[in-house]
């Protein structure tokens, strides 16, 4: 029988799915145990299996990730080390002590040449570094543990951390006029949604240990979008942050040329996880209501 309150260590925890994580975590009945960088190195298997030995939590979460997709072109080895070897270690080390393991994925797995969008059984072929790395890490996962949840999301965004919002609103006080790619297509997700639907699986997998839900998943919010349209409704949302909302002007990913090539399609099927957990899932629109409202708050 599954104990009324849950620990889960998570990895990655000021990132920003972990932040919220944490900062949800308790409505949930979850206990966080988040270790900080100088307290452990996830590409150490001692520090690892160190940690994991002392608190050995209910499940692992691992949220952490090099996530700098450009700067992935140039830094390879970082990259992989922890992208793919902190994931091997991690799941080695959830094996050894019988924790199961909810893993942080990408859209980026995939070249996004799909007129679909894409589901979880397609074959991946990631066309840059970063996604190279995930899918890496991914296949080391399921190669080691039986019991995992890789969960692929895309577009992620928050009020903390480096994302398209803070950067559009950055520049939008800036600049007049802005470019902004309008041939990229995905679906923007909200780490806080992100972070409810981990904890809503959380609690149902560890009810059900024995039960054949274990695999790969999409997760995103609701609809879909261009980064132009995605800029249109921060500013639509925002008039108020700048004085004068800038002009947004569509331009193809060929003029906004970037070292780490992106892909058109992002979009990710989420019927199936709809259907085995319906975690809360909401339009993308709401989601960057909330975060614009954090903003404002802080």
């Amino acid at each position: 029988m599954m104990k009324d309150k849950t620990k889960a260590f998570i990895t990655g925890g000021t990132g920003q799915v972990g932040t919220e994580l944490i900062r949800r975590a308790d409505a949930w009945r979850i206990d966080i145990v988040a270790p900080k960088r100088a307290d452990m190195d996830i590409v150490n298997e001692a520090q690892v299996n160190s940690q994991l030995d002392c608190i050995r939590p209910d499940i692992v979460i691992n949220s952490a990730a090099f996530t700098a997709v450009d700067a992935a072109e140039n830094n390879k080895d970082v990259a992989f080390q922890v992208n793919c070897d902190a994931a091997k270690i991690m799941a080695d080390s959830c094996k050894r002590l019988s924790i199961p393991l909810i893993h942080l994925s990408t859209d980026y797995v995939f070249d996004g040449t799909k007129a679909a969008s894409y589901d979880e059984t397609d074959l991946t072929c990631p066309i840059g570094i970063y996604g190279k790395s995930k899918e890496s890490g991914e296949n080391a996962i399921r190669e080691i543990l039986i019991e995992h949840i890789i969960l692929r999301t895309s577009w992620v965004y928050a009020a903390h951390g480096t994302n398209f919002v803070k950067t559009m609103l950055r520049v939008g006080k800036e600049q007049e006029t802005l470019n902004v790619v309008d041939d990229q297509f995905g679906a923007p997700t909200f780490s806080g949604d992100i972070a409810e639907a981990i904890l809503s699986i959380t609690k149902q997998v560890l009810r059900q240990k024995d039960a054949d839900f274990w695999g790969t998943y999409h997760y995103t919010a609701i609809g879909h979008a261009t980064w132009k349209d995605f800029a249109e409704e921060i500013f639509e949302k925002k008039a108020n942050w700048v004085s004068k909302n800038p002009s947004i002007i569509g331009i193809p990913s060929s003029e906004y040329p970037t070292p780490a090539k992106r892909p058109l399609n992002s979009l990710l099927n989420c019927s199936k996880i709809d259907s085995v957990f319906s975690p809360p899932r909401r339009d993308w629109q709401l989601g960057l209501a909330e975060v614009l409202n954090q903003i404002t708050e802080e």
